[in-house]
């Protein structure tokens, strides 16, 4: 039984290691050319997807991570969707974190670029501009909505954590990695690594959501060492682990504030959070509201987002039958959540 182990421990991973060097030696790279920005302040820029007359979308992508994910392919780009449904998606590249931004915290993210970017929409286009928001993006929407209740037509969250007690996994990941405790404790270990590299490196933050599955990375090598490394599959994995590689530091304030603020003290649900010096309440949304809350989210469990629509009024919950990046751009994302993200967006 040992010697079985053994060997099926060393196929495993010599399987793990093979699928590694294929895919570090892979020549595919993500081709989509970004359109044009509407709109730039700092390193962030909103990208405007058309067509002309469309009714635009603004679209708020995670800080972490790069905007890529929502465009990421040719038949896999949730932004090209949307525009293909007559809608005109305006997204928000955040960038990565210049000498300004380097200071921001969460909620300076939403008043000096999402506000300002918002704005601008609303002044080219007039008329109510419909929201969506994406991960982290998706509470940072919500706080926007409040602020321009009247301006903002409708508002999709997917996959964006409000209750974070909720958020077990990602706790237990923290755990794994030392990062416990009160207060002071994780703002000396946030600060030390911000203060080394000037922000909180992308390396350090897949450190953490690793420790949500120590075992996905050989599964996922493994299997994508089985497949055709000219087909389509393959293709979308590079695009996929290659945006989860690529991604911008975080600034070391908005790592503090996601960590300790929302992570630890709960303060989105607990009413504690404040943009502009006021706490972000969504019973002060006045849209219709779409909720995408992925059954197999483990990065943002569907708890810690459907949390949010208790206190909002009209509100509509689809729960894709897929992960947090699955119901993005996985297999059955256009069934699950494109058409019925474009049809609420529409109505």
């Amino acid at each position: 039984m040992g010697l079985a182990l053994r060997l099926e421990g060393a196929d495993r991973l010599s399987a793990m290691l093979r699928g590694l060097r294929l895919y570090q030696a892979s020549p595919i790279v993500r081709t989509l050319p970004d359109p044009p920005a509407i709109w730039r302040r700092g390193a962030a820029r909103l990208l405007d997807f058309g067509p002309e007359g469309g009714r635009p979308v603004l679209v708020a992508p995670s800080l972490i991570n790069r905007h890529h994910i929502l465009d990421l392919d040719e038949g896999a780009s949730l932004m090209s969707h949307l525009a293909g449904a007559g809608l005109r998606p305006l997204l928000l590249d955040w960038g990565a974190p210049e000498a300004e931004e380097r200071g921001f915290g969460l909620s300076d993210y939403v008043e000096r670029r999402l506000l300002p970017a918002f704005d601008a929409a609303h002044e080219a286009f007039g008329g109510r501009i419909a929201l969506t928001g994406y991960c982290m993006g998706g509470a940072l929407a919500v706080a926007l909505a409040g602020m321009r209740a009247g301006a903002v037509s409708r508002l999709a969250l997917i996959g964006a954590p409000w209750d974070f007690a909720h958020m077990t996994p990602m706790r237990g990941a923290l755990a794994a990695l030392g990062a416990t405790g009160d207060r002071a404790t994780l703002e000396r270990m946030i600060e030390g690594v911000a203060g080394a590299f000037g922000a909180t490196p992308v390396t350090v933050l897949q450190a953490v959501f690793a420790q949500l599955d120590p075992g996905l990375a050989a599964r996922k090598f493994r299997r994508f060492a089985k497949l055709d490394q000219k087909g389509a599959e393959a293709r979308r994995f590079v695009l996929i682990e290659d945006w989860l590689n690529a991604g911008p530091p975080l600034s070391g304030p908005a790592t503090r504030e996601a960590l300790i603020d929302w992570h630890l003290e709960n303060a989105t649900m607990r009413g504690r959070w404040r943009v502009a010096g006021e706490p972000v309440r969504p019973e002060a949304v006045r849209a219709p509201v779409l909720v995408a809350a992925a059954r197999q989210d483990r990065i943002t469990p569907p708890a810690a987002t459907e949390a949010v629509a208790a206190a909002l009024g009209d509100v509509r919950i689809i729960r894709p039958a897929s992960g947090h990046v699955g119901m993005i751009v996985g297999r059955g994302a256009r069934a699950a959540l494109w058409r019925p993200l474009a049809d609420f967006l529409s109505a």
